[in-house]
């Protein structure tokens, strides 16, 4: 495919406002949708009590799990093509969403056999029936975000989850007044996802583009041969995050599927700041790959330090103040939750790094290497919940993700080490011990303030971390001058 190269939009100024405004919106826009969900989790986990939330939690998993079939990789290389030629988005979108309509059925479809074969109860396996709907209303919204980074317009994305997100805050208050009833908040979901796909479609048609349900052989069999290797590095991936919680449902019942999703989607949330920025880099890392491989690397050195700036303080605060934050969002019966959190805040950091390693090595056209390390990761996983599920439950499977996501870190690293364009390992080692010099004091000031006051624990803990940074030349005039730039308004 011909990359369409514009210099006006690619100047490393104006590509850098784009990158610092997509990055505002996404990251606004997830946090805003991670504090929604962070309400409604926390709403439906102190109604229902851990026990119903672990089975909501398992039938949002399993079905999250297998919808994976559905996605294909379609959506990311929509996205890099959009990015290199927005000529192309009316074929590709036309194509994509009839394979998705398509794929969404089949998978609906094999959720109810595979529940009904694997013997669980009948509440259990009405609520998985019920969120079976949201494979096909998620298939299709997530699709559509991905066209949104390919036009680079996340407002539009923002604006998408944002709405969905404020239905099930809304729907989550009115149900609590109620009795707790599971199939009611699984209802709840397919409403809001629903309204998020007609939004979706409204808002690109009006904006963007108007695509149509396309059954072309040949295109689908072109689409698939590029898709493919990022389809299957996402099939890993979503079966890497959840197959944990179907583990925990046999060896360890629902109360652990509780505690162990209440504390891994709490530990999703924090890292709304590092998935937003990864986000908004990979339209500008995919078209400088074809234009301008010098600024690339540029770009990615830049891109790696921030990410690590970011990543590092999650894991060490969320695993210093973890009893203190599972206490604080879901009160008494999730007790369990506060040692599976201290151990997925790591899990948070490093998928952060390996989100933003990934969409280099995606945009660089090398999504092979993503899928190898995906199978990886899922690998290890599994063994690990073999292994340690049964001796440590819900802290177990906490372990055995961070293992594989660790071990996935090192894959990408090293192969980001391989391509010309990658940051070199001494470079990135001196920002590490910078960043991490930096981060020993502002734990030290959270574990000594913490048992007074969580809020001033924090505060004081991010002022320090901020002033060990200028101090240790973590961040200095050129990174204040940077940003001073691409803040400043102007046209893009």
């Amino acid at each position: 495919m011909s990359s369409v190269v514009r210099p006006d939009r690619d100047h490393p100024t104006q590509a850098s406002r784009r990158v610092a405004r997509n990055t505002t919106y996404l990251a606004l826009a997830d946090g805003a949708n991670k504090a929604m969900l962070f309400v409604f989790n926390m709403v439906a986990a102190r109604h229902l009590g851990v026990t119903k939330f672990g089975v909501l939690s398992f039938a949002l998993a399993f079905v999250t799990m297998l919808a994976v079939f559905t996605d294909m990789g379609l959506g990311a290389v929509s996205a890099r093509d959009i990015a290199r030629d927005p000529r192309s988005a009316r074929r590709l979108v036309s194509n994509s969403l009839a394979m998705k309509l398509l794929a969404s059925l089949v998978v609906i479809l094999l959720i109810g056999v595979l529940v009904n074969l694997l013997g669980y109860p009948r509440t259990t396996v009405l609520v998985v029936y019920i969120c079976s709907i949201f494979v096909l209303e998620s298939a299709i919204t997530s699709y559509y975000c991905w066209v949104f980074q390919g036009f680079e317009r996340m407002e539009l994305a923002a604006l998408t989850r944002i709405t969905q997100t404020a239905v099930l805050v809304v729907g989550a208050l009115l149900l609590s007044r109620n009795s707790a009833r599971v199939e009611s908040y699984a209802l709840l979901y397919v409403g809001a996802g629903l309204l998020s796909v007609l939004l979706a479609g409204t808002v690109a048609s009006k904006w963007l583009i108007t695509p149509r349900l396309s059954f072309s052989p040949k295109a689908w069999w072109e689409l698939l041969r590029r898709s493919s290797p990022i389809g299957l590095t996402v099939m890993c991936t979503m079966f890497y995050y959840w197959n944990g919680t179907t583990f925990l449902s046999k060896l360890g019942g629902n109360e652990a599927v509780g505690n162990y999703s209440a504390a891994f989607r709490l530990a999703m949330g924090l890292a709304f700041g590092g998935f937003a920025f990864s986000g908004a880099v990979f339209p500008l890392l995919s078209r400088l790959f074809v234009a301008d491989r010098q600024r690339l690397s540029q770009a990615m050195e830049l891109a790696l330090r921030y990410m690590s700036l970011l990543a590092l303080p999650l894991a060490a605060f969320g695993s210093a103040l973890s009893p203190q934050i599972t206490s604080v969002v879901f009160g008494s019966g999730y007790e369990g939750s506060a040692a599976v959190l201290r151990v997925v805040a790591w899990w948070a950091s490093l998928a952060c790094l390996n989100s933003l390693l990934s969409n280099y090595l995606m945009g660089a056209d090398k999504a092979s290497v993503v899928t190898a390390q995906a199978g990886i990761s899922l690998g290890v996983n599994i063994v690990g919940n073999v292994l340690l599920i049964p001796r440590w439950g819900a802290v177990g499977a906490a372990a055995s993700i961070v293992c594989a996501e660790a071990v996935g870190c090192v894959c990408l690293f090293a192969q980001q080490l391989r391509t010309p364009e990658g940051v070199r390992f001494p470079q990135y080692a001196k920002v590490l011990l910078r960043l991490m010099t930096a981060l020993v004091p502002a734990v030290i000031v959270i574990l000594a303030v913490v048992r007074w006051n969580l809020p001033a624990a924090v505060g004081l803990a991010v002022a320090v971390y901020a002033v060990m940074l200028v101090a240790t030349r973590g961040i200095g005039r050129g990174d204040f001058a940077f940003l001073s730039a691409v803040l400043k308004r102007g046209s893009d």
